[in-house]
């Protein structure tokens, strides 16, 4: 099931009449982004008003086997606690663009169908409450559950204008409340100066022998990474070594295997007070529900988002070497993906893992790491922590 669970956090309750504008900017502030073609269900259990907000992609649901999926997700909610649930169909942004009407009907049609009919929650499982279509700025009611005698489908109502996240009653909250308030990804000059400047670098082959900690290397690469996209690159600490320079050691470490594991585990044990078993961690990720990840290496963390970059600038340099030079930067794509994967599994990210999983194939279509990533969110394997309603 690729599907993504985030808690939306105590000081984010549903409103008595739930707003559809309200709730996508809700799931765009606990998904730390902005949900794009998915279908997000915003629950909360019986003794809370705190929601758990959930999305999967809007074309794994379309599929054959869409139902099934839907199923398991809902069914995943329920499991947790979950006991009333609000759904949004997601198209685009839902907030942007100009979508053909037609294809916003057939589509809300298809899901519509998929979804159980509203229920009142009678405490024995989850109960939708109500369905909203989001696209294009507007928003309309859907009826759901399984077609008619008749072969009717359900359709969504007259829509209505919705309102910008930015004016929101959530997301001035969350101004209020000092969070970060969810970008687009990286920006196409962002993109072309990660890539001109993988581009550029020399990144030698890992030192299976190295002694380098690879905690500190990435964040010396995150303070030069901030300096090159400000235009203030060059020597600090070190007049001897430049911020490039910086970036391509970062790489080569995560090209050695031992260490972009190394650096994993320091990734779990930020914000806790134990040391986590290198040898067992993923076992331990899936036994204790104790180990739970720091915002920091969330979607939108500050070091998810330089792991982020650094794979971009990776991608670049290995396109950029010549033949006999692309095994530094190719092994640190590698590492840096792997990473990833695992991050945004431990987050119960399974759709973003299985798209980094996919792009591994794309560049590496004979890798052996790429089926056991893939286990882990295809199956998926889920991590032991579960975030709270």
């Amino acid at each position: 099931m690729s599907t993504h669970l985030s808690a939306a956090g105590a000081g984010r309750p549903l409103r008595p009449a739930p707003d559809p504008a309200e709730l996508l900017a809700t799931a765009r502030l606990a998904l730390h982004r902005i949900p794009w073609d998915e279908l997000i269900v915003v629950g909360r259990g019986t003794t809370t008003s705190s929601p758990m907000v959930t999305s999967s992609p809007l074309s794994e649901l379309l599929a054959p086997r869409g139902a099934e999926q839907i199923r398991r997700h809902l069914e995943a909610l329920s499991g947790h606690g979950v006991r009333t649930a609000l759904v949004l169909v997601v198209l685009g942004d839902g907030q942007r663009g100009e979508p053909h009407a037609e294809e916003v009907t057939a589509i809300a049609a298809r899901i519509g169908a998929l979804l159980p009919a509203p229920a009142a929650a009678d405490g024995g499982g989850l109960a939708l409450e109500s369905t909203w279509v989001l696209a294009g700025g507007r928003s309309a009611r859907l009826s759901t559950g399984p077609v008619t005698e008749t072969g009717e489908l359900p359709v969504p109502e007259r829509p209505q204008p919705l309102r910008d996240f930015t004016e929101t009653h959530t997301a001035a909250r969350a101004v209020l409340d000092g969070h970060e308030l969810p970008s687009e990804d990286a920006s196409p000059a962002d993109l072309a100066a990660l890539t001109t400047l993988g581009a550029s670098l020399v990144v030698p082959a890992g030192d299976l022998a190295s002694a380098e900690d690879p905690g500190l290397l990435l964040e010396e690469a995150a303070s030069a990474l901030e300096r090159l996209r400000a235009g203030n690159a060059g020597p600090q600490d070190d007049a001897d070594v430049t911020d490039c320079e910086r970036i391509a050691r970062v790489l080569s470490a995560l090209a050695v295997d031992r260490l972009h594991w190394e650096l994993m585990a320091q990734l779990v044990e930020r914000g806790q007070s134990r040391r986590i078993d290198r040898e067992r961690l993923l076992q331990v990720l899936v036994s204790d529900p104790e180990w739970r990840p720091d915002p920091s290496v969330c979607a939108g963390g500050r070091h998810f988002r330089v792991l982020s970059a650094l794979r971009v600038v990776a991608a670049s340099a290995w396109d950029a070497a010549p033949p006999g030079a692309r095994g530094g930067p190719r092994d640190a794509w590698r590492g840096l993906t792997a990473l990833l994967v695992l991050l945004s599994w431990w987050n119960h990210r399974y759709a973003s893992a299985g798209a980094l999983v996919d792009d591994l194939l794309r560049r590496e279509p004979d890798s052996t790491l790429a089926p056991l990533l893939g286990r882990m969110t295809d199956t998926p394997i889920p991590p032991a922590w579960w975030p709270a309603p």
